[in-house]
């Protein structure tokens, strides 16, 4: 046995070294939640797939391939598994990520059904006729008993259909006739309304993606889809349309609605040269927009690539549900089949009373409860959250997120606004004009906020100078600017640069970053620049002390003196300062070992701070919207810069948890109790599909409830 599987590994492994393919395959009449996790199991194991994760709200399976299998021939296998678990369900494959494939709706068709049978059944109840129960039988449970008939046939016996057909024609052969009857008639009317409680969980998703627009508007007036417009291609949006690519307005100004990507009800100005992203809409006015992003790496498709696969990564809880649902059935129906055989041997022989407490044991036995709820509880949480402009992409990361202790913080872009303003400029044996002027001819060349806010100042303030020509520009992450204006070496950074190059310089205290400068080693002066602190910084450190986490920490790459005042303003307990990149991911590494009783976040703006992100249990990538390495290398996006979003996920996570918690304890507790009263003889079917059907609904409508 382990040989084989050994052997299908090293398959796999082979397999795995050529390119992979990522296919989006649609499930057609998948309704089972059971089936589903079957489904996901057994297509998994092909061995030209290497990861597969089947969503069953969506109805959606993501399949990754590698290079090289017959798409095809591996279809054919795919529904050959599939039609051996679950008759009737159908594959089609996405064309692409705006694809929508609609299914016929049959719920009027069930209605009509259960109608009819429930007038036959009172009909019988009248005329204690057999014809007519059985009529009404069939009306309601033919479906059943076909399903159940197939997955005989093909091996597979312990599901619903063969719980529930077993049970209801058990209870015929012993002449409970009524019983029979009402089971199927309650079976059905409890799938009914379970189907359309997740049918509005899934039209609630599909309203939550709905925000990406159907057709781009080129400068000529004609339409076309969004995929065919290119880089550079000019737009046109008019107002109440959606905006189709991210780009740069270039002709006109309006007010965008951009709530369904940061959860922000209040419009947004945008005029010429303001970027724009993909999913806002159009309030006002006509505008023309540049496009800089082609819609495949647009904000929309990423956003919407986060949420519709967002239960790959799933929970303990999920997995444990699934590991569950596996041994707990087939226990089940051997107990029942134990207690309508060995009792009445060893009392009276018999067996018409054991085989009816057998029967109810087996009706209640269906894990359907779990199985759905519990992904449903998480699908539910993670769309709450998307409303928010909170992107969680995975059920994994919510729960891990429920048990922090620990939030790690970036300071600059996270605490702070990130918006630098230069406070205060010291001068030594040099014009202040002239000081700038050479701080400016090589800030000009970094992307660094603190370098953003001096080139802005001097543009604003100073009058237009000629470009300076600047050779041999070099960039020194944690240190700053090395660069040569004519035949001198110019220095612009901080006192760790200076120490390094072994210039004398005195060492400023002022609050704020301080960026000094040197000439032929020379020291000329410094710059004090300060960051401003987010309004909310302060109530979001005390609201996440309020509900469980008890340390907050901060990594800085700023002076001691600043990160500390930022720190005893808004009540952060730890602070690490005057790091280098490479130092804030051993300094977390450290805070996640001394933490190993819960787990630990990071705060960070997503674009510096990624290898932290990327190591902590759970990273929060702030301001994500347009950030291509936010959203790549966080687990929690953020799609605006509120802070106030940080605590708002984690009453999520925890509220969602509860639900879980909640949906499992309340499911076994009277599954077990209707068992347990099943095997005494005080258990009636009626009370068993109360167990099934009634308690699987119960806990959809508790999955489906506000979670903040």
């Amino acid at each position: 046995m382990n040989d084989n599987k050994n052997s299908l590994d090293n398959k796999k492994d082979n397999l795995l070294e050529n390119k992979k393919e990522i296919v989006d395959v649609k499930l057609i009449g998948l309704d089972c939640a059971h089936c589903a996790s079957v489904i996901e199991e057994k297509v998994s194991k092909m061995e030209t797939i290497e990861s597969l994760s089947l969503n069953f709200i969506n109805k959606e399976m993501k399949i990754i391939f590698v290079e090289g299998y017959n798409k095809e021939k591996e279809f054919k296998k795919i529904a050959n598994i599939i039609d051996n678990i679950e008759p009737g369900i159908k594959i089609k494959e996405k064309e692409n990520s705006r694809e929508t494939i609609d299914e016929v709706d049959n719920s009027n068709i069930k209605i009509i059904r259960i109608v009819l049978g429930a007038v036959c059944f009172l009909g019988a109840n009248f005329t204690h006729m057999f014809i007519i129960y059985l009529i009404s039988y069939l009306l309601l449970g033919y479906d059943v008993i076909l399903k159940a008939f197939k997955n005989v046939l093909r091996g597979k016996i312990f599901d619903e259909n063969f719980l529930m057909s077993i049970a209801t024609i058990g209870a015929f052969i012993i002449k409970e006739y009524p019983e029979a009857v009402a089971v199927m008639l309650f079976y059905q009317i409890g799938e009914y309304f379970q189907e359309k409680a997740v049918g509005r969980s899934r039209k609630a998703i599909k309203s939550l993606v709905n925000i990406r627009a159907e057709y781009a508007t080129r400068e000529n007036g004609e339409r076309t889809n969004p995929e065919d417009i290119k880089v550079g291609d000019i737009i046109i949006v008019k107002p109440g349309e959606k905006i189709p690519l991210d780009g740069i307005v270039i002709e006109g100004s309006s007010f965008l609605d951009m709530s369904a990507l940061i959860g922000e009800s209040v419009p947004r100005n945008v005029e010429i040269g303001d970027e724009i992203l993909s999913g806002s809409i159009n309030n006002n006015s006509v505008i023309k927009v540049k496009v800089t992003k082609e819609y495949a790496n647009s904000t929309v498709a990423k956003i919407l690539d986060l949420v519709e696969n967002s239960t790959t990564k799933k929970s303990r809880a999920e997995s444990f549900i699934s590991r569950f649902a596996k041994i707990y059935t087939p226990i089940v129906v051997f107990m029942a089949l134990f207690l309508a055989i060995v009792p009445p041997i060893f009392s009276d022989f018999n067996f018409v009373p054991w085989i009816k407490k057998s029967l109810v044991f087996l009706v209640s036995s269906c894990p359907c409860a779990l199985v759905i709820s519990v992904p449903l509880s998480f699908f539910s949480g993670i769309g709450a959250a998307s409303k928010r402009g909170i992107l969680i992409k995975g059920s994994m990361y919510m729960q891990n997120l429920s048990r922090v202790n620990t939030i790690v913080f970036d300071k600059t872009g996270t605490l702070t606004k990130g918006v630098f303003e230069i406070s205060k400029i010291v001068n030594f044996n040099i014009s202040e004009k002239e000081l700038l002027k050479i701080a400016y001819s090589l800030e000009k060349f970094s992307i660094h906020p603190v370098a953003k806010s001096i080139t802005s100042y001097f543009e604003n303030n100073i009058d237009k100078i000629e470009d300076i020509e600047v050779k041999n520009f070099e960039e020194i992450s944690g240190f700053g600017l090395k660069g040569e204006i004519g035949d001198k070496r110019i220095l612009v950074g901080n006192y760790k640069l200076f120490e390094k190059e072994n210039i004398s310089f005195e060492k400023s205290n002022e609050n704020g970053t301080i960026v000094y400068i040197a000439e032929d080693d020379k020291y000329l002066g410094y710059i004090v620049v300060s960051d401003i602190i987010k309004d909310e910084a302060k109530d979001t450190i005390s609201d996440i002390k309020s509900i469980g986490v008890k340390s907050t920490i901060m990594l800085s790459g700023d002076r001691k003196e600043v990160a500390n005042f930022v720190a005893k303003e808004i009540g952060i307990d730890k602070v690490y300062s005057e790091l280098l990149p490479q130092d804030k991911v051993s300094n977390f590494e450290k805070i996640s070992i001394a933490d190993n009783n819960g787990k630990v976040a990071f705060v960070g703006d997503g674009i510096n701070d990624a290898p932290v992100l990327a190591v902590a249990d759970v990273g929060f990538a702030m301001g994500g919207v347009g950030s291509d390495v936010a959203i790549e290398a966080a687990d929690i996006v953020i799609m605006n810069d509120n802070l106030e979003r940080v605590y708002e996920s984690i009453v999520i996570s925890k509220n969602t948890i509860k639900v879980v918690k909640s949906n499992i304890i309340f499911s076994l507790i009277v599954k077990f109790s209707v068992l347990t009263l099943a095997v005494f003889g005080y258990a009636t079917m009626w009370i068993a599909v109360f167990a099934d059907v009634g308690v699987t609904f119960i806990a959809i409508l508790n999955s489906m409830r506000k979670k903040i």
